[in-house]
């Protein structure tokens, strides 16, 4: 199998981007989960034409108007003229898209596999998705668009992301898609809070795992559930999803250090599972609303 870094890079290799960056994540059973943004400041781009691969979806939320775009399906054009701020439009990779980017664009790219609809379809014991289907020249949607931005922060600082909030984020997303471009029945849900036993086992291994990168997949089998039962029925047990709890149980954490040790706030990042001070900081202030310096300054005044 393609390693994550080479899969990931086959599907933006041919557009001729100022920057590009992207996360890849693991479907429910093993599938990838790949988003993508890619921006353009200078115009007459050109031709582009995705990778001819099986079954395979883009679905394209724009972030900045991109004012003339043609887009050619089996060589007929389907679309022509702009494609507005917050428009989403998804292409089949069968249809043998080829597209015209004639003007400067900054888009999120999802690729979306038929495995990963198969995947997700199956943990919901509901008849596959056969195709993902949206009009000529997109659609508004704001669930995209918030689906679309919740990924931004993390798309700028990939080295930040957990497992769990990559594949939570990103099995969202997908789900989504299944749900509205591909007819997916909503989950029927059977999810209420998890059993003593499993919340206790789930958050034991969580707790535990400081220096290790857990997955939503063994997070759940833990509990002996699909990935979508054990999430919906983790937030019903603690009010939070799973990386939130991460989150939120590092951060208690932290604090601990920084009352009743002299470690210094690079140490307690690292000891905490934060990717370095940075960005140990950023997600205590989001909890705290100080600072850790200015917090433990505060506890000990």
């Amino acid at each position: 199998m393609q390693s994550d870094q080479i899969y990931s890079r086959n599907y933006v290799a041919r557009f001729k981007a100022d920057s590009v960056s992207q996360l890849v994540a693991s479907g429910p059973k093993g599938s990838r989960l790949l988003v993508s943004r890619l921006r353009r400041d200078t115009p007459e781009h050109g031709l582009v034409t995705p990778p001819q691969v099986d079954a395979v979806y883009s679905v394209l939320l724009q972030l900045r108007e991109q004012s003339k775009r043609e887009l050619f399906l089996d060589g007929r054009c389907i679309h022509r003229g702009a494609y507005p701020v917050r428009t989403t439009s998804v292409v089949n990779h069968l249809e043998r898209p080829c597209a015209n980017l004639a003007s400067p664009f900054d888009n999120v790219m999802f690729t979306v596999s038929q495995a990963a609809l198969n995947e997700i379809a199956d943990e919901r014991e509901a008849p596959r998705v056969n195709q993902l289907h949206c009009k000529p020249g997109g659609v508004f949607d704001e669930t995209v668009w918030h689906l679309g931005n919740a990924l931004l922060p993390a798309l700028e600082r990939p080295h930040e992301v957990s497992s769990i909030y990559a594949e939570q984020v990103m099995l969202a997303a997908n789900t989504y898609f299944a749900q509205t471009f591909g007819g997916l029945r909503p989950a029927k849900d059977r999810a209420g809070a998890l059993a003593p036993w499993q919340l206790r086992r789930v958050t034991d291994a969580m707790t535990h795992q400081v220096d290790a990168n857990a997955s939503l997949k063994e997070l759940a089998s833990l509990c002996g559930l699909s990935v979508s039962h054990f999430v919906r029925a983790f937030g019903s047990s603690t009010g939070d999803p799973p990386h939130r709890w991460m989150l939120r149980h590092r951060v208690e954490r932290a604090k601990s250090l920084l009352r009743h040790t002299e470690a210094t706030l690079a140490e307690v990042a690292v000891s905490c599972g934060f990717a370095d001070q940075s960005h140990f900081t950023r997600v205590f202030k989001s909890f705290v609303a100080l600072t850790p310096a200015a917090w433990r300054r505060s506890i000990k005044t």
